[in-house]
């Protein structure tokens, strides 16, 4: 995940393309990045 010069890798031990929401919600929040600007970035 990218924000400007800020680059978040997100692990995922089990292997699943797929992380819980509740977990990305608290990862953009300590990023400073809101939901629409997630959603923003990966499309």
């Amino acid at each position: 995940m990218k924000k400007g010069k800020l680059k978040v890798k997100i692990p995922n031990p089990h292997g699943s393309d797929e992380i819980h929401v509740s977990l990305l919600k608290k990862i953009l929040k300590q990023a400073g990045m809101t939901e629409s600007e997630y959603t923003s970035a990966i499309k």
